[in-house]
């Protein structure tokens, strides 16, 4: 799981406390961009109130309560064994999805259907989004299934002139596979988070990812469900996080599937199986929301 680490202003004494910033918990939001650059390299936030800018793995110590917190990528969760309680707690009042019932099946033109299969998983967009609607099946150009970035090239384009753009999206009409689609490819982007250091003191790491062509020939036949493979390494190949060994667990253990830090995405014997919130995958950032437990405060 990508680390998590203590936040602090950089002095000699190693903390220094700030004025009380926000007004609740609630009021802190994930850094971004080049909010991430007015973060401390190193530290412990120390606070009466929760700071208003953190990434994945920043400590608040809350002085109102002498009572030390971790981000989880969303929420602040106590630093401590209650933490496990927490998040059983959370869980309990959390809706519940269902498995589809048969009621659900559509009949005819039952206009309060709802869709399955390809088209369900998209349901949050609109057919106009990627396709020409009417008439001949056509990928528009200025939707997202174009690629925006040059295609990857073993060398550099030669002097005076632009690398050559990304391969235009096509549909195979007799395998149903779409090849060459940009909204399933990583866009690249970087990642912050904190973690310990080699001296034991927390670090603000920034790791790139994604970029590059389209990893995709997902198909729509009905025995062509794309997997998580279709975009990325299953697992991405990045971090100890990533490793299959993550919090000396093999595999097999619960610190090692999707689910324990990504809640857009479900997995099995460390890799990922299922995506479970379409709209939040596809929204172009990393969902990075940990589930702690006590046990991993030994490193975190």
């Amino acid at each position: 799981m990508i680390g998590a680490v203590s936040l602090m202003f950089v002095c000699s004494c190693g903390e220094q406390s700030v004025s009380p910033q926000g007004s609740a918990t609630g009021s802190t939001t994930v850094a971004k961009g080049a909010e991430v650059d007015t973060l401390p390299r190193k530290g412990k936030q120390v606070a009466a109130l929760a700071p208003p800018k953190a990434v994945f793995g920043m400590i608040w110590f809350n002085t109102a309560e002498n009572r030390e917190y971790i981000f989880d990528g969303a929420d602040w969760v106590p630093r401590d064994s209650s933490v496990d309680s927490f998040y059983a707690a959370k869980a309990k009042n959390a809706a519940k999805s269902v498995d589809l019932t048969q009621d659900e099946v559509c009949v005819d033109d039952d206009p309060a259907c709802t869709p399955t299969g390809a088209h369900g998983k998209h349901a949050a967009f609109d057919c106009k989004v990627c396709h020409k609607v009417a008439g001949r099946l056509v990928f528009d150009k200025t939707g997202p299934a174009y690629g925006t970035s040059p295609a990857p090239s073993p060398s550099p384009a030669p002097a005076g002139t632009s690398p050559a753009p990304s391969p235009a999206p096509t549909f195979d009409a007799t395998a149903k596979t779409c090849s060459n689609i940009a909204c399933h490819a990583v866009k690249a982007g970087t990642f912050s988070y904190y973690f310990p250091g080699g001296d034991g003191e927390p670090v603000l790491n920034t790791v790139s990812y994604g970029g590059g062509a389209p990893k995709t020939t997902p198909s729509w036949y009905a025995t062509g469900a794309i997997g998580c493979a279709t975009c990325h390494d299953n697992p991405p190949s990045s971090g100890v996080w990533h490793s299959g060994f993550h919090g000396g667990q093999g595999p097999t253990g619960a610190y090692n599937q999707c689910q324990f830090c990504h809640p857009d995405a479900t997995g099995s014997n460390g890799q990922g199986i299922a995506i479970t919130n379409p709209t939040l995958h596809a929204n172009g950032a990393i969902n990075a929301q940990a589930t702690f437990k006590s046990s991993c405060f030994g490193c975190h």
